[in-house]
């Protein structure tokens, strides 16, 4: 796997995998209701933060949607790709009384190729918008490595 002196090189280790982008037309925010939006279960990264994101988002509003992609699993939600912690950032200020965040702006995903693409969608998407700690830095090259070669396997 790819190492710097600073730990794991992510953006190197995917320099191989076909392009991770949205490719297949123009992507669009939706505003989706927060009870409709489901977290990762594949999300191993910690939800810490909560109360600095949301009181900025609650002095400057939310600077970034939410990315998403559809829930096979129950049809009408759809799971974070990236932003579990600006939803539940949103969730505790509308369970104070902020009605107007009850509906979250949202990139909707064009589905990807295999369960091991959507995986590295959503290792890269927090890869790089947050400390990491050591846990989830060996975590997350593990489960790299791993998707990598299921990749790779899978042609």
């Amino acid at each position: 796997m790819a190492e710097t002196g600073k730990g794991f090189d992510l953006a190197s280790a995917l320099a191989g995998v076909p392009r991770l982008d949205t490719s297949g037309g123009r992507e669009q925010i939706e505003y989706i209701p927060l009870e409709r939006i489901d977290s990762d279960p594949l999300n191993f990264y910690a939800l810490s933060g909560l109360e600095e994101l949301a009181a900025n988002i609650e002095l400057i509003g939310l600077q970034q949607p939410l990315r998403v992609r559809e829930n096979p699993e129950y049809p009408g939600h759809v799971v974070i790709v990236s932003g579990h912690r600006r939803r539940a950032a949103l969730q505790k200020l509308a369970d104070e009384g902020r009605a107007d965040l009850r509906e979250v702006p949202c990139i909707r995903e064009v589905p990807a190729a295999s369960a091991a693409l959507q995986e590295l969608r959503l290792i890269y998407a927090n890869s790089g918008t947050r400390v990491l700690s050591s846990a989830e830095l060996s975590r997350q090259a593990e489960r790299v490595e791993e998707l990598l070669y299921q990749l790779k396997e899978e042609g």
